[in-house]
Formats: C-alpha cells, sequence, structure tokens
C-alpha cells in the first residue's frame, strides 16, 4: 500500500495532466498491438499514444518467423518497421516490459521504474509456449519457438543438430520441422492426437497431408507422446510413453501457447482462460481493453492473427467514440506448411460434427489434391482445401457473409473440385470493393485501389499502406493483379550475382566459338608445354571427363523444380545460381580440351550445339535477372519463356552427340 501510494503521489507531482492530453498506452508491439495503434492513428489523430513492447526490436512479422528460419526470407523482410506520418503523437518504448498497472490511478510502471499515466490502456500481450512438465525439459538442447530471439536460437542451433525431434504436430510445428531439416539434418515429429493437424483437417486430408510430409523424408510419430528427456546436462533421446526411445541432440517443444494473463491478474482484471472481455473488447476496468492473443471473448481464446485484427479494430473504434461490437471470428488456418498449401475454415477437423452439415470432397491424388465443403442450410460453414486452390480467398469471403451455395456448384465441385467454372469472377479487378483481398489483415479489394490510386504502385508500397500481404503472404498473386500494369516488378533473388554470372557465361560461349584456336608450342625449349593439355591422352581423358561430369551435376539440378524430395537441400534460386556457376566450369573445361579448336564433322557438330546450350542459358539467366527492367509483364513472361525454351531444346541432342564422341574415342 506504502509503495502504491508513492507512485500515486509521483504521478500528480508530474503534474497529472488532463485526461484530453493523457496518452492512449499500448501494451505490446506485436502485429495486434501495432494495429490498434494504426487503429487510432486514423480515428483520433491529435491523441498521443504510447506503445511498450519488451522485445528490443522493431515491430516483425511472427508468422513468418519459420519461413526466415527456413532461408524462404531476408530478415529484412521479416521486419515491419515503425512508419507514422509526420506529425503523429507516437511514442515507443522498446525493450521495456510493463511489470504493473494502477488500474484506479491510471498508471503503468515498466521494469525501470518509469511511471505513465493514461487515458485508456490496451492490452495486447499476446502468449508464450506451452512447456509441458516433462522430466528433463530444462535441459541443454531443448527450444521453443515463438519469436525472434528464439529463431535465431534455433538458426545457431540448426547447424550443428544430428537429429531433431520436434514435438507437436500442428501448423507450427511441421513449419519448424522443415525449416529444421534444411541442411540435411534428420527430423522427427511426435504427434500425440491420432492425426496431423487434428484441429484443421479430417482423417482423409492429414492422410494426404502426411503423405507429402513423409516424401520429404521427414519421419512422423503418431499416437505418441513424450514421457521423459533423457540426459544429464544435455538432451540425448527421449523416451516415449510406449517405452521406445529416440536418440536426438536437440527438441523443439511446439505444443501449444498459453495467453499472458499474469500483468492482468495482478491488476486485478477478470481471467479465465485469457483477461475476459466484452463485444467492446473492454475488460471488467472500464478503461482497459484487451485484443489478440491474450483476451478472451464469450469463453473463447483465438490463437491465430485475423481474429486479433478484427478486435483490435472493435478496441480502437470504442476508444475513439464509435460503438463497436465484435461477434467472435470463424477461425481461418491458410499457410503453407511443408512445401504443400493447406486450407481450413469453420468446423472442420476435431470440431466437425456429422449433424452439423453435409460434406463433399473432392480429391485428385495423382495431383495431391484433397478438398471438402461442409454444407448447412444451403450455406457454406467450412472448407479444408490440401493443395492449390485459387478459388480459397472467394470461399472465405462466402462464408464470412453467409452466402447461398447453389447445388450445381456444389455438383460442380464434386466434379471438378472448382466452385465456380474456371476463369469466372477469378480476375481480383472485378470483385466488389467491400471482398476481402487480405483475410489476414482484413484488407479489401476497394482499400487496395484506393491506395494504388493514390500512388502506391509496388506490393511494398502497397503492404505500407494497407497493411494487406504483411501477414502470411498468400495474398500477394492478388495484390500484383490489382497493381496490373502499375505494378513495380520486384527482382529475383541474387539478381546482380545472375547478371555477372550471365556476362561471364556468355562471354565465355563466345569465345569458345570464334575465338582463335591456341598455338601448339612452336619449341622445345618452353619451361611449359601448355599444348600438353591436347596432345596427351591422360590430360584430354581428365579434361574431358571433367567437361562430362559438370554436365551430369548441372543435368541433375535441371528437374529440381518438379521433384518434391529435393526441397530438402535448399532453395531454388540457390540451385539455379549453382547451375549457371557450372556452366561457367563446362566453359573453362572446354577450352582446357580443345583449345578453341571445333573440329570437324559431329566433333564440330557437337561443340557447336553446346556452345549455342550455353550460349542460351547465358541469355536466359540475363533475361530472368533483369526482368524487372523490362517493360510490360506480358514482354518480360514471353522474354523468359522463350529463352529457357530454347535453352532447353538445344540441350536435347547434346547427350547424344557427347555419348558418341566418348565412344568414338575410345573405340578408335
Amino acid at each position: 500500500m506504502q509503495q502504491a501510494g508513492e507512485r500515486l503521489a509521483e504521478v500528480q507531482a508530474l503534474g497529472a495532466p488532463e485526461q484530453s492530453e493523457r496518452p492512449v498506452v499500448v501494451v505490446g508491439n506485436g502485429p495486434v498491438g501495432m494495429r490498434v495503434a494504426q487503429e487510432l492513428l486514423e480515428r483520433l489523430p491529435d491523441t498521443p499514444v504510447v506503445i511498450y513492447g519488451d522485445e528490443p526490436h522493431e515491430p516483425y512479422d511472427r508468422v513468418r518467423l519459420s519461413s526466415w528460419l527456413a532461408g524462404e526470407l531476408t530478415l529484412e523482410s521479416l521486419v515491419q518497421p515503425l512508419n507514422w506520418p509526420f506529425g503523429a503523437r507516437i511514442e515507443e518504448h522498446m525493450g521495456y516490459r510493463v511489470e504493473s498497472i494502477d488500474k484506479e490511478a491510471k498508471y503503468v510502471t515498466d521494469n525501470t521504474g518509469r511511471v505513465q499515466s493514461y487515458y485508456k490502456l490496451v492490452l495486447a500481450t499476446g502468449s508464450t509456449p506451452f512447456v509441458p512438465k516433462l522430466p528433463g525439459v530444462d535441459l541443454e538442447g531443448v527450444f521453443t519457438f515463438r519469436n525472434l530471439r528464439d529463431a535465431h536460437r534455433l538458426l545457431a542451433r540448426r547447424f550443428r543438430s544430428h537429429h531433431t525431434v520436434v514435438l507437436g504436430g500442428g501448423l507450427l510445428g511441421l513449419e519448424a520441422a522443415r525449416a529444421m531439416q534444411r541442411g540435411n539434418t534428420p527430423v522427427t515429429v511426435i504427434e500425440h492426437s491420432d492425426r496431423l493437424l487434428n484441429r484443421q483437417l479430417d482423417e482423409a486430408g492429414s492422410a494426404r497431408l502426411q503423405a507429402e510430409v513423409e516424401a520429404l523424408g521427414i519421419e512422423l510419430v503418431i499416437g505418441e507422446g513424450v514421457a521423459e528427456v533423457l540426459g544429464d546436462v544435455r538432451i540425448s533421446g527421449v523416451r516415449l510413453r510406449s517405452g521406445r526411445e529416440l536418440r536426438c541432440d536437440t527438441l523443439l517443444l511446439s505444443t501449444g501457447i498459453r495467453p499472458n494473463i499474469e500483468l492482468a491478474r495482478q491488476a486485478g482484471l477478470d481471467i479465465g482462460q485469457g483477461i475476459k472481455v466484452d463485444d467492446a473488447m473492454r475488460t471488467s476496468a472500464p478503461d482497459i481493453y484487451a485484443a489478440g492473443e491474450c483476451a478472451e471473448h464469450r469463453g473463447k481464446v483465438y490463437g491465430l492473427v485475423g481474429p486479433g485484427f478484427e478486435q483490435a479494430a472493435v478496441a480502437a473504434a470504442n476508444i475513439a467514440g464509435t460503438e463497436g461490437h465484435y461477434r467472435g471470428s470463424i477461425a481461418a488456418s491458410r499457410l503453407k506448411v511443408v512445401g504443400t498449401q493447406v486450407f481450413s475454415m469453420g468446423p472442420m477437423g476435431a470440431g466437425e460434427d456429422p449433424q452439423y452439415g453435409t460434406a463433399h470432397v473432392y480429391r485428385d491424388d495423382a495431383q495431391g489434391i484433397y478438398r471438402k465443403i461442409l454444407v448447412r442450410q444451403h450455406r457454406l460453414v467450412g472448407i479444408i482445401g490440401i493443395g492449390d486452390w485459387t478459388e480459397t480467398v472467394r470461399l472465405q469471403t462466402m462464408i464470412d457473409g453467409a452466402q447461398r451455395i447453389w447445388p450445381w456448384q456444389i455438383l460442380r465441385f464434386r466434379h471438378s473440385g472448382r466452385i465456380w467454372p474456371e476463369g469466372e469472377g477469378e480476375g481480383v479487378s472485378d470483385w466488389p470493393a467491400q471482398a476481402v483481398v487480405c483475410q489476414c489483415t482484413s484488407t479489401t479489394r476497394g482499400a487496395i485501389g484506393k491506395a494504388i490510386d493514390l500512388g502506391a504502385c509496388s506490393v511494398s508500397e502497397v503492404s505500407k499502406a494497407t497493411s494487406a500481404s504483411t501477414v502470411c503472404g498468400s495474398c500477394k498473386p492478388l495484390v500484383e493483379e490489382l497493381l496490373g500494369g502499375q505494378a513495380v516488378p520486384e527482382p529475383v533473388a541474387m539478381h546482380r550475382t545472375l547478371v555477372g554470372a550471365a556476362v561471364v557465361s556468355l562471354l565465355g560461349a563466345l569465345l569458345v566459338v570464334f575465338a582463335p584456336a591456341l598455338p601448339y608450342a612452336d619449341s622445345v625449349q618452353h619451361s611449359w608445354h601448355w599444348d600438353i593439355l591436347w596432345r596427351d591422352g591422360l590430360f584430354k581423358q581428365i579434361s574431358g571427363f571433367t567437361v562430362l561430369g559438370l554436365f551430369a551435376v548441372g543435368l541433375l539440378l535441371s528437374p529440381r523444380k518438379r521433384i518434391k524430395k529435393l526441397n530438402a537441400l535448399g532453395k531454388f534460386d540457390g540451385w539455379r545460381l549453382v547451375h549457371i556457376v557450372l556452366g561457367v566450369l563446362v566453359i573453362l573445361a572446354l577450352v582446357a580440351h580443345t583449345g578453341f579448336r571445333l573440329g570437324d564433322g559431329l566433333n564440330f557438330l557437337l561443340l557447336a550445339t553446346f556452345s549455342a546450350t550455353l550460349l542460351l542459358g547465358a541469355l536466359s539467366t540475363g533475361v530472368i535477372a533483369l526482368e524487372h527492367r523490362i517493360d510490360g509483364s506480358q514482354v518480360r513472361r514471353r522474354l523468359r519463356r522463350q529463352s529457357v525454351l530454347w535453352h532447353i531444346l538445344l540441350f536435347w541432342p547434346v547427350p547424344v552427340l557427347l555419348g558418341w564422341h566418348v565412344l568414338k574415342s575410345y573405340w578408335y
């Protein structure tokens, strides 16, 4: 009591600013907390806002942390910098943790002892990973995966791990397993329920996904749990409930989350699983609101960012004096799990009730496609989709709006897996203005169109203006389509390196064809007889088989995009660069083998075809690397397609001619 009185006296000594001058304080700088601040800035531009974040980082996209860990994103693309307009009264305290709330005197105290008064307070404290109480769970080598610090620790661990076990076969667990597998580390996923993603998928859909996961070389242990973590100081393995032991040096816990409610508990707010809120997102204290993963609304806590954004908008509206009501959200999961697109919405998976509606299924095992819709009283209420499905955004809008689904649409779905005829209404520019394009941030087509009209001409600029495509990124193609001819194409990864490699390869291929033959040594008195490379049979064999080996390795890289099992061996951008570097090495080996002598007959044809293949490869690389500078999307696509096509077509005679050349050399 004495300490609270001292704090109150300190606030009063600071002048106790008028209510109109007190700020709105937001505790939490995650996606939901930042959305609250953005909404407040639009509704109350003159009201000061103070944001606390206990991580010493700029806000970043937590949803795509696994993509960064897998090497699919750069840290720069993960970070979402604070871009407030000039004059905005925003104050940020990054790396400061709020430790107490005085709801009577209306101030918060952070970990440095600093006191901050507030007019309204919004708690967006998020959640923390749930750590099961297992013997040995505190050993070195046991990790959680929730924030950027966890991701950095796992990145450092990934390169040293000989066998990683992931406990939990949910969305995050599977994505983490895929990320830890990079570098050919053996990975085992343990899921205690009877199937993967049991909350999102039914048995058939989970079986389809399980086949995809196992095809990547990830071992799955289904229907089992961990009883004990083995080891002394460092983990050496896990013992399952069945008694089976798995040796491992890394254990990643992906066993769910728990709302951060301790701050609210200490302040005397009503809590359950989360911080209890009403339809206005108010807590039991009238001037304190809560939103996101820490909030419990009508007995339910949402662990997804989409509902958090909806709650943030309602909280900001009520703070601004506009009556808003949150009625709950229809949970939707849209993620690319282990390279496979997975979509689920509505009462599906473990929550599906056979009495709730009529299920209709379409599957194409050859294409890896499984789709299921749930219809109740002629309205779509649930969806499952595994594999690419271009209609999911429209279907989600259909469920949100409780729109009618017609019998002929159901028949079409059962026959072709589509609700609408192919091509009908797929152009996002034809959608109504209120149609939601980015489901994660609830950004409509109208809002994106307005941003484009105001000058946004790239996906990144649209994202900055509207927040679209800043969470999972699955709506990026739709944003690009809306940009149309105004879109500023973004360069492919490592485009400058590709340009350099293309130039070197192009010059090398031209030299092979047009450079004069290197002369033989004209005197025995030379200290080194370079012509031994072409006169001596051993050196000819070494250079020849070097060309053949490099050619074979380059050929093996070509089907990278079509063989899913090769996905674990790195990103396509890196493979493409290796393919081009191999082409440059082939040119060097050819010079050592021929001395710029083209030969005669079939030898000439072989070298000419080989050189033309390298030349077209260099040109196609240049087009790919510089296509963002070429005007017109159709022109870019045509140049890229034709250059790559000719590179492939010219390649086909090479194996036959090369085989003949090798056979002739040894036969004669």
